[in-house]
């Protein structure tokens, strides 16, 4: 299969995996060893196509969990693990999928729904482990509940399903990152690693190759200039190859067009990505504030408190917020940072009255 870095689906043949070889490596020999991982890191950094391309690399069987598809874990679960191409036809075989499971069973649930789905779906059987991957599991409902249903995966069938969960570190995600002594999860080994973003010349590496296997003009000196204005974001990269490489304009406006139709096309999914935080981020309206007051430039602690005029602890809530949702970091100056160009700009904006 030619490999096409500038596909905008997710990537799953290690081959078209570019910039990540080192994490590729890390996941890989965490996956043959068993453990359950955790990938961290900002939306469009990758993380989705570095576990498939793990698990493609490996061979394993696999299943797939979308939250933002389904938000009920346990139902999304089953009727995933009982679709696996690969999944044991003795398994499978005969399995109801109730149409909705509910997590606030506790006790009752795990006894009875999981002895007839769950469970047999990962049974002894199983001619070999399943990874499954749960994609920004930050979008399940009802933390309490998924946090059992892990437990109970992790104590049962630790040695036939291997899990790798992606998202940022807010809601469920801190539940499983971060439990606490009364936590299901507790003292369970979840091994966590941060995604994080490329580095100019490893942008600039993307592009080149890119534009190489679709036989694109590739000018070093307008390419900088885009990994300035979208940064080190794979996601935002692969979409500007994309619109490139479907452009028609002569090379130097097709660039340049190229660029700005990234930026208007990230605009739109990140209003709408905004939109859908703000039913899971608490005191969104204070935190979506901090963002404009960043979008202007990087500010330390102390200008942020005299902007928002935030009691420090307040303050200081929100902004670790922020940097949950990977949407904020810290510069090497100790000032905040937006981490998405185009978050910046977009946040730069005048807003509507």
């Amino acid at each position: 299969m030619t490999e096409d870095l500038f596909d905008p689906q997710p990537k799953d043949d290690p081959k078209a995996l570019y910039g990540r070889e080192k994490e590729l490596a890390d996941l890989t020999k965490h996956l043959e060893e068993g453990r359950w991982v955790v990938l961290l890191g900002p939306r469009r950094i990758g993380k989705t196509s570095l576990a498939k391309c793990a698990v493609a690399k490996l061979g394993y069987d696999s299943a797939v969990v979308d939250a933002r598809q389904d938000s009920d874990l346990a139902h999304a679960l089953v009727s995933s693990l009982a679709s696996t191409k690969k999944a044991d036809a003795s398994i499978s075989a005969g399995i109801q999928l109730p149409a909705h499971i509910p997590l606030s069973a506790g006790v009752a649930y795990s006894r009875s729904c999981f002895a007839q789905t769950l469970d047999h779906l990962l049974n002894e059987k199983r001619r070999k482990r399943v990874v499954v991957l749960l994609d920004e599991a930050q979008w399940f409902k009802n933390p309490r509940g998924v946090v059992k249903l892990l437990a109970h995966i992790y104590d049962y069938h630790y040695r036939k399903a291997t899990l790798v969960i992606t998202g940022s570190a807010v809601g469920v995600m801190r539940s499983i990152t971060e439990p606490d002594a009364k936590s299901a999860l507790f003292g369970r080994a979840i091994t966590t690693m941060e995604i994080g973003r490329w580095s100019p010349s490893v942008s600039l590496g993307f592009l080149e190759k890119g534009c190489s296997e679709k036989k694109l003009p590739y000018d070093e000196g307008q390419m900088s200039r885009v990994v300035d204005e979208i940064g080190g974001i794979p996601g935002w990269l692969t979409l500007f190859g994309y619109v490139y490489g479907t452009s028609r304009l002569p090379t130097r406006e097709r660039i340049e067009d190229a660029l700005e139709r990234t930026k208007r096309e990230g605009m739109k999914i990140l209003k709408e990505e905004l939109a859908s935080v703000s039913l899971l981020a608490a005191g969104w309206e204070r935190q979506l504030k901090l963002l404009r007051q960043l979008a202007s430039g990087g500010k330390r602690f102390t200008e942020l408190a005299v902007l928002s005029g935030l009691p420090n602890q307040v303050l200081s809530r929100h902004l670790a917020m922020l940097q949950r949702l990977r949407y904020v970091e810290k510069d090497e100056d100790d000032r905040y940072v937006i981490t998405d160009p185009i978050l910046k700009e977009f946040l730069a904006q005048p807003t509507p009255k």
